[in-house]
C-alpha cells in the first residue's frame, strides 16, 4: 500500500485527530513554572554535540532567543517569572518515569503556577513495534503520575502536549542516505523506522501500527486531562497535527532542531492557556490621619482614644484597629464605621496612674495595605483628668 493511501485510510477512518485549537481559558500570569518530559524538552541535539542535552533551547522553559519559549513569551507579557523555570525532564523518559518527574515538581520549594508537559514519545519510539508500551499501561502509569501531581501541589495548572506524530520523521528522510545511515547505527526509533525503504506489506503495516500508537496515546492524553479537572489542558492534538520540515529535525534525524523548538514553542503556545487575565489592584494604602482622645473620672479614670483612618482621598470603613495600651485593661482593637473613626477605652485606671498611652499596632482591611510610614500619628497619650 503506498504512503499516501494508507494516510488516506487514516483519514477516512477517523484516525487522524481535529487540528482545532484547545482554546484555553484565560489565567493570571504565572510566577512560576515547570517542565516535565522527554527529550524533546531537554532540546536534545540542538547545540554542537549530537544526542546532548541543551534546556536552554527548550520550547517550555528555554531562554534561546531564538526559540521563544513559553517561559520568554510569559516574561514579555510581564509574568514575574525571571528565575522560576524549572525544567526536570529527563531525556530517555518513558511515561513509566513521569511519577518521579512529578515527585520533583511536588518537591520543588513552591508548587509551580504553570507545569508543562510533553512526553511519550520514547513509549512509541522502541526497538521494536512489540516492544512499545500497551495503550492500557501508558494510561495507568500517566494516571498515578497525575495523581502524584494533584495530591501534592493541587493548585498548578498543567498543559498536556500531543506526542509530535513520529511518523513524519519516515516520511520526510526515508529517501536520505545519511538519515537511513544514523537511524541504522544509532538504533534509532526502529519500531518505525527500521528497513526505511521496504515496501514489504509487513513493514507497512508496522509503521502504520506504531502510527496507531502514536494516535492512541495522545488520545489518553486528552482524556486523562480532561478526568484531571479544569486545571489541566490538553493542547487538542494542536503539534501531533502540526507538518514539521526537514529544517525543523537537527543533525541526528531525529530531536526538533533549533527550527524545530521554535515551531513547537510557536503551535503549543498558540493552542494553550490564554495568559495576562487582569490581576486584582494592588492593595491600597492606608494609615492614621488623625487621633484624639476623652477622659472620665471618678474612684478611678477612664481613657478614651478614637483613631481615624484615611487612606488619603477621605475616610475608610471596616477598618480593624489594633494596639496597645500602656496600662490599665479594656478593649485593644475596633473597626472604623462610615466616618473613618473608631475608639477603645482603657478603664479603672488608678488615680496614681498619671497618663496612659496607646500604641496603634496594626490597620487591616481587604484591599488595603497598613502604611505607617505615613501616619500623621501612631500613638496617643492621655493625661488623667
Amino acid at each position: 500500500m503506498a504512503t499516501a493511501a494508507i494516510l488516506a485510510a487514516l483519514v477516512l477512518s477517523g484516525l487522524l485527530t481535529s487540528g482545532a485549537s484547545a482554546a484555553g481559558p484565560t489565567l493570571p500570569l504565572p510566577a512560576s513554572m515547570a517542565a516535565v518530559g522527554d527529550s524533546i524538552t531537554q532540546a536534545a541535539s540542538t547545540g554542537g554535540s549530537l544526542g546532548a542535552d541543551y534546556p536552554q533551547n527548550s520550547w517550555s522553559t528555554g531562554t534561546s532567543t531564538s526559540v521563544n519559549s513559553h517561559y520568554l513569551r510569559l516574561l514579555a507579557l510581564g509574568a514575574p517569572i525571571s528565575g522560576a523555570n524549572h525544567n526536570l525532564s529527563v531525556s530517555g523518559a518513558k511515561m513509566a518515569d513521569l511519577n518521579a518527574q512529578m515527585q520533583a515538581v511536588v518537591a520543588l520549594p513552591t508548587g509551580p503556577d504553570y507545569l508543562t508537559v510533553l512526553i511519550g514519545g520514547n513509549d512509541v519510539c522502541t526497538d521494536t513495534a512489540a516492544g512499545m508500551t500497551s495503550v492500557a499501561t501508558f494510561r495507568a502509569q500517566l494516571d498515578a503520575a497525575l495523581a502524584t501531581l494533584k495530591a501534592g501541589t493541587p493548585d498548578t495548572n498543567l498543559y498536556v502536549v500531543s506526542i509530535p506524530d513520529v511518523y513524519q520523521l519516515w516520511s520526510l528522510f526515508k529517501g536520505d542516505f545519511w538519515a537511513r545511515f544514523v537511524w541504522s547505527v544509532g538504533n534509532v526509533c526502529q519500531s518505525l523506522l527500521d528497513n526505511p525503504t521496504s515496501t514489504q506489506e509487513a513493514d507497512v503495516q508496522r509503521r502504520q501500527e506504531v502510527r496507531q500508537r502514536n494516535i492512541d496515546f495522545n488520545a489518553q492524553l486528552a482524556a486523562a486531562c480532561a478526568a484531571y479537572g479544569s486545571r489541566c489542558l490538553f493542547d487538542g492534538n494542536a503539534v501531533f497535527n502540526t507538518q514539521f520540515a526537514k529544517s525543523d529535525v537537527s543533525g541526528d534525524y531525529f530531536h526538533p532542531s533549533i527550527a524545530g523548538q521554535a515551531k513547537l514553542a510557536s503551535v503549543s503556545w498558540a493552542a494553550g492557556y490564554a495568559w495576562g487575565a487582569t490581576p486584582p489592584p494592588p492593595d491600597k494604602p492606608i494609615w492614621i490621619g488623625a487621633m484624639s482622645s476623652t477622659t472620665t473620672s471618678g474612684r478611678t479614670w477612664t481613657a478614651t482614644v478614637t483613631i481615624a483612618v484615611t487612606d488619603g482621598t477621605g475616610p475608610v470603613s471596616g477598618v480593624v484597629v489594633a494596639g496597645t495600651w500602656s496600662a490599665g485593661s479594656g478593649a485593644t482593637s475596633c473597626t472604623t464605621g462610615d466616618d473613618g473613626t473608631c475608639a477603645v477605652k482603657s478603664s479603672s485606671l488608678n488615680k496614681k496612674t498619671a497618663s496612659v498611652r496607646f500604641t496603634v499596632t496594626s490597620l487591616t482591611a481587604p484591599g488595603f495595605v497598613y502604611t505607617p510610614t505615613a501616619n500623621v500619628v501612631s500613638s496617643w497619650l492621655v493625661t488623667k483628668p
